[in-house]
């Protein structure tokens, strides 16, 4: 795992920017004459930036070990806590990819015609369904909504809060009966163990923020706080791990080991001192990106012809072919790089891989 930098961040949003200026100018512009060297520009910039981000993300800095201060008294807990980052690339990325089959279908279609618009309604209405169904998918509403209590609490000044020390990162995969006959399906859950007075109690979080607090703040102090009106929230309860250094990881804790600790522990008094989300991270990881780039690469190829000649002076059989083999490209390699990341763990991280079966199926 490597640091986010300047560089990192510039041009992985320059090229986002430049894919989503060429996918505009397919309606903006959409009675342009051929060839369309306003689209081509944008896609070749927008892969010229891709590839320095690349290379900026090879080149940037390793994460390390937050600098420890020893002091003969830890500091407070705070009463300012950060939010997790949203990931805004990462989602724009994403809403991109979905929309090209059918910005595709409007270049294919070109001046128009009554199947013409149908299809184009028809992949309307399949985007607007897909994106819809992808933002269910990964919506954390109900998580920042827990999340929320603890910083609002803090601000308050109520917080229980024990200390901890920093362990491994696990990763737990469930197994349990699939949706078809004869099928396993295969739950994947992360989480960083949080060693109090002698038991073990498990922050969950997303697999990229459980790696890089394994990296930063392995075997370090802090405080482990949760929200005043824990009572008042449902299964997981919410949690903030501060380290003594002023880093912050927010996630979800297991009520069976987080009510011992808080029914133990009196409100805790908080401070003003700063503190800090953990860096951000650059975030190419070459087995998913490489899936994805590359079906974005492949597809600009493909329809290189069309946005040249024109979809009106190219057979209609040929123009659609292009079009839907670009579209086609766009779905099926990037869906093989989320494949790739739902497998695979942050890199420079010894992760505790656990394997566990619902006892039905054992």
């Amino acid at each position: 795992m490597r640091r986010s930098t300047l560089i990192t961040r510039t041009f992985g949003g320059a090229s986002l920017a430049c894919a989503a200026v060429a996918l505009s100018l397919v309606y903006l512009r959409y009675d342009a004459p051929a060839p369309r060297w306003d689209i081509l520009a944008a896609l070749g910039a927008s892969a010229v930036t891709a590839g320095v981000w690349v290379l900026a993300c090879r080149a940037a800095p390793p994460l390390g070990p937050a600098p420890s201060t020893v002091t003969q008294q830890p500091p407070a807990p705070p009463r300012r806590l950060p939010l997790p980052a949203r990931q805004v690339g990462r989602t724009t990325g994403a809403v991109l990819l979905m929309l090209t089959p059918f910005v595709l279908t409007r270049l294919a279609a070109g001046s128009g015609g009554v199947l013409s618009g149908v299809l184009i309604i028809l992949v309307f209405v399949v985007t607007v369904k897909t994106l819809l169904f992808a933002r269910r998918r990964v919506s954390r509403a109900d998580v920042l909504g827990k999340l929320r209590v603890v910083v609002q609490d803090a601000a308050r000044g109520e917080l229980r809060a024990v200390r901890a020390r920093v362990g491994e990162p696990v990763r737990l995969r469930y197994g349990t009966r699939g949706d078809k006959p004869g099928e396993l399906s295969v739950s994947q859950y992360h989480w960083l163990v949080l060693r109090v007075g002698g038991r073990e109690v498990k922050l969950a979080a997303s697999p990229e923020e459980v790696g890089t607090a394994a990296l930063c703040l392995g075997g370090q102090e802090g405080w482990l706080c949760w929200p005043e009106r824990w009572k008042l929230i449902e299964q997981e309860l919410p949690a903030a791990f501060v380290a003594d250094t002023g880093e912050v990881i927010m996630g979800l804790t297991d009520p069976d080991e987080a009510l011992p600790r808080l029914r133990d522990t009196g409100r805790a008094d908080v401070s003003d001192r700063p503190v800090r989300r953990l860096p951000r991270t650059a975030r190419f990881l070459a087995p998913v990106h490489t899936w994805m780039l590359g079906g974005a690469l492949l597809a600009a190829l493909i329809t290189t012809p069309v946005l040249y000649v024109g979809p009106g002076r190219l057979p209609w059989a040929l123009d659609w072919l292009l079009c839907a083999l670009a579209a086609a490209s766009v779905v099926v390699l990037p869906v093989r790089g989320l494949g790739e990341a739902s497998q695979g763990l942050p890199e420079g991280v010894s992760w505790t891989v656990r394997e566990e079966s619902d006892p039905s199926i054992a």
